[in-house]
């Protein structure tokens, strides 16, 4: 009976595994096989696919960080006044995007030929590129300005030029109009002096006479000045605006050219020594500028 069971058993393993090879060998079979091995392939591709823009992704997203921080450093450089500096560092941001504009277009049509159907990642490639537009437009605007700022920098530096310049010219004509003004301040001052200038000469008779600044009258002439002209050298020469007081050192004199009487006085002080004080200046000097005083 056992025996009986163990041949039974036999049998339907012999029977199960020719069942089992005439299914493996059935074209459906086959055709399961390769629609599974087909399924496999594709869900590889869409992995890697999906990695490869989740990778894309965190590149555009870092590019983004970082002209965020650049921004901060070009708006610094043109407080600053480095808009040379700030402009090429725009061109640079420019650049960036310019890079990462055909990356996006790239990561759509990769999803577009994959059919991608994930909502969340179609949204994210959404958003970077409108972030993307959005910068681009503002480091637009932003260059405008700073080629506005440049151009205002340049006028004013070419008013600063020009001012300058102006300067100069107003420096180099105040130089002249000095030179001119001392020149006419000299002249005025030597015109002056020559008004004001005086000659005194005080001697005895007999010296005046030989010096020739008096002629010698005879038995019915009198000693008078010299109608003949006369060396100045035996004259001192004096302002008569500083001239209140001279001193004859003598107890005689007689004062030979004529001033008017009423605007000088002679005093005799300590030992009789003899002092023309002169009361009026105009009208002493109004007749003559030179003061001839004979002594004894």
């Amino acid at each position: 009976m056992m025996q009986h069971k163990m041949t039974l058993v036999s049998l339907l393993l012999v029977v199960l595994m020719a069942a089992s090879c005439n299914v493996e060998r059935s074209e459906k079979y086959q055709t399961l096989l390769a629609e599974r091995d087909s399924l496999y392939t594709e869900a590889v591709a869409a992995k890697g696919g999906f990695d490869n823009a989740l990778n894309t992704i965190n590149e555009i997203e870092n590019a983004l960080e970082a002209i965020r921080a650049q921004e901060n450093i070009i708006m610094m450089e043109n407080q600053e006044g480095n808009t040379n500096k700030a402009v090429s560092e725009i061109n640079a941001i420019q650049q960036t995007l310019q890079e990462n504009r055909k990356k996006i277009e790239k990561l759509e049509k990769q999803l577009a030929e994959q059919g991608s159907k994930s909502k969340a990642l179609n949204q994210t490639v959404s958003r970077l590129k409108k972030q993307l537009e959005e910068k681009d437009t503002y480091i637009n605007n932003l260059k405008d300005e700073l080629q506005q700022s440049r151009q205002q920098i340049a006028d004013l530096n070419e008013q600063v030029s020009d001012l300058n310049e102006n300067i100069n010219e107003l420096s180099s004509n105040l130089d002249v109009m000095t030179v001119q003004n001392a020149a006419q301040q000299a002249t005025i001052e030597n015109q002056d002096a020559m008004l004001n200038t005086v000659w005194i000469c005080i001697a005895t008779q007999q010296v005046l006479v030989e010096k020739g600044v008096l002629s010698k009258g005879g038995l019915f002439q009198p000693t008078e000045i010299s109608k003949q002209g006369f060396d100045k050298s035996q004259f001192m020469q004096g302002n008569k605006r500083d001239l209140d007081i001279i001193p004859l050192h003598t107890k005689k004199a007689k004062i030979m050219t004529n001033h008017p009487e009423s605007s000088y006085e002679i005093t005799e002080g300590e030992e009789g020594s003899l002092t023309i004080q002169i009361h009026d200046k105009d009208a002493f000097w109004s007749m003559s500028n030179y003061l001839v005083v004979s002594i004894k």
